[in-house]
């Protein structure tokens, strides 16, 4: 079983020389019931999805950790950033393998570095939980908010 609010911290941790340049916010349910999950895993899906807001959101910027309990078998877990957004058609190829929005979409002439496989890695340890990841607009339009599920699981479950 892991805490919620373990697993966000230790990603965040390690993301400080990442964010440092940028606001970062937790907006955390309090009480969040435990998930069944390798937390090394589940860290690594939140440290990407950080890691990402910041090379794509100006310094300054906001980057916002959120954590709720979505019905009563789901907790879902997101991070907003303030850059140039995502458009519609290409939110679920940022999802493929070597895929990156500002390279084969061209989104923004931001040269982002890394292999682009990042977010292929956070859907499958998203998914070999039993869980889902997408990507909507920003608040207010403006940015990009990465979701992801993952469920509470049973305490019977051994």
């Amino acid at each position: 079983w892991g805490a919620v609010d373990e697993i966000i911290s230790a990603a965040l941790a390690r993301a400080e020389p990442i964010t440092r340049n940028h606001h970062v916010k937790l907006d955390v349910e309090k009480e969040l019931p435990g998930v069944r999950v390798d937390e090394r895993a589940v860290s690594e899906v939140v440290y990407t999805l950080v890691d990402n807001a910041a090379k794509y959101s100006a310094k300054g910027s906001t980057i916002r950790i959120t954590a709720r309990r979505s019905g009563e078998e789901l907790i879902e877990m997101g991070v907003d950033d303030e850059g140039p957004g995502i458009p519609n058609d290409l939110r679920e190829r940022v999802f493929d393998k070597f895929f990156r929005a500002t390279r084969d979409g061209d989104v923004t002439t931001h040269k982002a570095s890394g292999s682009a496989m990042g977010l292929a890695i956070a859907k499958g340890i998203v998914e070999a939980h039993e869980g889902r990841i997408w990507i909507e607009s920003g608040n207010g339009g403006k940015g990009t908010r990465v979701l992801f599920t993952l469920p509470i699981g049973d305490e019977d479950d051994e």
